[in-house]
């Protein structure tokens, strides 16, 4: 880039701050787009993209989108009441958790090997970094006086796979999970196999949460929609 057109940069970016849709010409094609507000649209647009890919549009109206996802969103509470300035904000959020919501539960057998990123594993590894965190929030605000050893220990408890599988499954949203047809009954009947897979959705939920509302609507999954404080047995 043109070291003058590269200190344009910023006073272009200020004068464009407070148009909505902006039209422009670059090399004779024209680009439009929505520019909101920086917390408008999704928590982390950059982290939304980057685990979404972009053909993911071309799922909206099938099957899944109109038999599963109203049970999903239902049974987590979606979508949220926001005041967003900008009415089509709230309508693109609505479309971006209704496409997120299917990838969360696109099994990798499914599509994965058409395009690595048509599957849940991007969302999944998002979702468990961020539970990470939300559950050593709250424990350390829970237990001000407990040992870092025994924080550690009741962190690795409670978010252990197994359980976090278990959470998925006592909201019947297991049946739900998109699988190849040809590994389909192996899934659902080898409970090795639909154990990690039950636990990989529920991740991948958290980190859709994440990338679309926030960390609060993280902390309202995990305590109030799958409760992950209920009192888990002892390691034997």
């Amino acid at each position: 880039m043109d070291p003058e057109e590269e200190g344009c940069q910023p006073k272009l970016r200020r004068q464009l701050e407070d148009v909505d849709y902006v039209s422009v010409e670059f090399e004779g094609r024209k680009l439009s787009w929505l520019d909101p507000p920086e917390d408008a649209l999704f928590a982390h647009p950059r982290l939304f993209r980057a685990c979404v890919p972009p053909g993911m549009h071309r799922f909206r109206g099938n099957i899944w989108d109109y038999d599963s996802r109203p049970k999903v969103m239902q049974a987590l509470g979606y979508p949220l009441p926001m005041a967003d300035r900008i009415p089509e904000i709230t309508e693109a959020r609505n479309i971006e958790l209704g496409l997120g919501l299917q990838l969360c539960f696109l099994h990798p057998s499914k599509h994965k090997f058409e395009h690595p990123r048509f599957c849940l594993e991007r969302l999944e590894y998002v979702g468990q970094k961020i539970q990470d965190l939300v559950m050593a929030e709250r424990l350390l605000m829970k237990h001000l006086d407990a040992p870092g050893r025994w924080l550690q220990e009741r962190h690795r408890r409670v978010l252990m796979n197994k359980f976090c599988g278990r959470y998925l499954r006592d909201l019947h949203l297991h049946h739900l999970i998109i699988y190849d047809e040809q590994v389909q009954d192996k899934y659902e009947q080898n409970r090795r196999l639909r154990n990690p897979a039950t636990t990989a959705v529920q991740q991948a939920i958290h980190g859709l949460s994440y990338t679309v509302y926030g960390k609060p609507d993280v902390r309202r999954l995990m305590f109030e929609v799958f409760d992950f404080e209920q009192i888990q047995p002892k390691a034997v």
